[in-house]
């Protein structure tokens, strides 16, 4: 299906939204009032320095007060100034309460990853978001540890991610992400970029870009670049997300089947241990190692099914499925001994990625 899609202006990025044109328009109207006093009062600033100069042989007179022009000046703002108000608060109410017949999702920002989860608890991949065309989408955000900022340029939405409170927005796309395989931005249509490879696929594919646009602490050293593989949700300055439009029918797919495995695993002698394993590259490897021997920051995954773990309460249990299972969907009910300090985020994975990590794990004592 070719679709003609929206382009963007010298100043703004196309609009993919119902709500994107009246953002655009109250934006030129300040934009161009702007403009305009601006030339209208440097206008007449040059024009008083020129008509009032001192010359030789002129006396200034004392000025005088002119009551009717005084009055006028500080009073006529206000008619713009009521249109103003007016339209923005139309603006901010249409973009603030979304409509009843919304689809909802949950999204949770953590450091340096956002999470989304759709209806029936069916989470997609990790900073990898979809969502039908022509449906109202509301958004439910919350924070898992500090302020971040939730920004789609092209559907003119943002809006801070406050730890301990819940926000929300909504939008509604207008247009589909054309199926474009890509190895860099250049490739992509304008305002989109070559995203991550999309869940179930083996190519990069073009994407429109999420971005966290609040400083929420960024550790120091780390110098990837981020927009290369790999460099992405490494710090605060690359904590960015793929948007995906799709069709109803492609979004309906997904909730029922859930993310689907890596191309990869499919000819994978244990493909749930081979899913598993891709779970854990992209999730719990920075703190979880597979080596047997490295404890911090995180337990060692090799070794750990079926053995005793012994909590910080003085209780133990056997590391069966059902604990990792809680232990992966709440972290902090069961605290191994000697990692009191750690705080690991709540992860939300379907049944079938429990299932593939728990798999995994059997494997790794093989």
């Amino acid at each position: 299906m070719n679709e003609t899609l929206p382009e963007g202006t010298l100043q703004l990025p196309p609009q993919w939204s119902t709500i994107a044109p009246e953002v655009d328009a109250m934006y030129y109207f300040i934009y161009w009032v702007s403009v305009v006093f601006t030339i209208a009062i440097f206008g007449a600033m040059v024009w008083f320095m020129w008509k009032y100069r001192r010359r030789p042989g002129v006396k200034s007179k004392q000025p005088g007060h002119a009551t009717a022009l005084e009055i006028t000046w500080t009073f006529a703002p206000l008619i713009l100034l009521v249109i103003l108000f007016h339209e923005g608060f139309t603006g901010y109410v249409k973009g603030a309460v979304a409509p009843e017949d919304s689809l909802e999702v949950r999204v949770r920002g953590m450091q340096w990853n956002w999470e989304f989860e759709h209806r029936g608890g069916v989470i997609d991949d990790l900073n990898y978001l979809r969502v039908p065309v022509n449906t109202p989408v509301r958004l439910v955000m919350s924070s898992s540890d500090v302020l971040h900022s939730f920004f789609i340029p092209t559907m003119r939405v943002k809006r801070d991610v406050v730890p301990g409170m819940y926000s929300t927005l909504w939008f509604e796309a207008t247009h589909r992400t054309p199926d474009i395989t890509c190895e860099s931005d250049e490739q992509c249509p304008e305002a989109m970029w070559c995203g991550k490879v999309p869940p179930g696929g083996t190519e990069r594919k073009c994407s429109l870009p999420i971005f966290c646009t609040e400083y929420c602490g960024a550790p120091t050293g780390i110098t990837a670049s981020a927009f290369s593989e790999g460099g992405r949700n490494t710090n605060h300055s690359t904590m960015m997300g793929d948007l995906a439009v799709v069709t109803m029918e492609e979004y309906d797919a997904f909730i029922e089947e859930g993310p689907p495995p890596p191309p990869e695993c499919e000819s994978a002698d244990d493909p749930a241990a081979c899913w598993g394993e891709n779970l854990h590259s992209n999730y719990c490897v920075a703190c979880h190692s597979v080596d047997g021997v490295a404890q911090a920051p995180a337990p060692n995954w090799k070794g750990l099914y079926g053995n005793q773990r012994q909590f910080a309460d003085g209780s133990s249990a056997t590391a069966d499925e059902n604990y990792i299972r809680q232990s992966i969907l709440q972290p902090q009910s069961q605290i191994v001994q000697g990692y009191s300090n750690v705080n690991m985020p709540p992860f939300r994975f379907s049944d079938r990625q429990l299932d593939a990590i728990i798999a995994y794990m059997r494997s790794l004592n093989e």
